[in-house]
């Protein structure tokens, strides 16, 4: 959808390659511009793979966030947003992929991570009724790159792995 607003700039949100996002500003013919607005899922999406999901009671937490056995766990080290408690029926936002800081370069980390994007982006693709595909594969020593697809949009998070 594109809004027409007298002498204005063109806003739109672009994605670089590496997956940050730029705000560009162009301006139109004459002074005159547009304000385009991105009508694809590629903005549900980056929010859902680029916010840290709480961890499940069951998760195990990377070792920098665990206590000694016996000590409380440390404030916070569940990570995930604060506004979870507004969402209905338990849902959660983000990825849990940040589990991942330390686990190792094997093929059911993999797998996980997979798990991990698909949970995330689940809600949404229930929303628009389509389906989100997940893989993920190793890009390097330390380096996992999960690539989600939805809606014609296709996104890759780069997971920093030990």
């Amino acid at each position: 959808m594109t809004v027409n607003t007298p002498s204005a700039p063109t806003l739109k949100v672009r994605p670089g390659p590496a997956g940050q996002c730029d705000l560009v500003v162009q301006s139109g013919a004459r002074g005159v511009g547009r304000l385009a607005l991105d009508a694809t899922l590629l903005s549900p999406l980056l929010i859902a793979l680029g916010t840290d999901r709480r961890a499940e009671t069951d998760d195990v937490l990377p070792l920098a966030l665990t206590a000694p056995q016996g000590a409380a766990e440390p404030l916070g080290a569940r990570r995930g947003w604060v506004g979870d408690v507004l969402l209905s029926n338990g849902e959660r936002l983000g990825s849990r992929t940040w589990l991942l800081e330390r686990a190792k370069r094997t093929p059911e980390t993999a797998r996980r991570a997979e798990r991990y994007a698909s949970e995330a982006c689940q809600p949404i693709a229930d929303y628009h009724g389509m389906e989100v595909t997940a893989q993920a594969a190793w890009a390097g020593r330390g380096v996992l790159r999960v690539g989600v697809q939805a809606g014609g949009v296709s996104l890759v998070q780069t997971v920093p792995v030990s």
